[in-house]
């Protein structure tokens, strides 16, 4: 599946996400900044609403510790892309994670390994 990425944000933070995230639902990954100067995915997720649960991973209450100590204490960034129908999203998303495997996601991914095109 091809799919059209977002640019590459290299600064997650609210600002960003309120000024260039949709609200509509789609595939986001998280990325963190390494010594090197190179890039590291650390969490592949999906939403509804991409631009509510990105600011949902930057709020105080964020649940899952690893993402929060990333999202404070590190330079992050990300990208998304817009996927609308359920099953692409879960695919997609699956596909990303096996991937990637990153190192803040809880759970594996349901849907079925696909071939997607990677952000650049």
């Amino acid at each position: 599946m091809n799919v059209s990425w977002s640019s590459f944000y290299d600064s997650f933070s609210i600002p960003n996400v309120q000024r260039f995230v949709p609200t509509t639902s789609g595939i986001y990954i998280l990325w963190l900044k390494l010594e090197n100067g190179k890039w590291r995915c650390f969490y592949v997720g999906q939403a509804s609403n991409i631009k509510t649960r990105l600011l949902e991973h930057l709020s105080t209450s964020e649940q899952n510790s690893n993402i929060k100590t990333h999202a404070q204490k590190h330079v992050c960034g990300f990208h998304y892309v817009e996927v609308g129908k359920q099953s692409d999203r879960d695919d997609i998303e699956r596909s990303l994670y096996e991937h990637y495997n990153p190192e803040c996601n809880e759970n594996e991914p349901s849907g079925d390994l696909i071939v997607v095109n990677l952000p650049q």
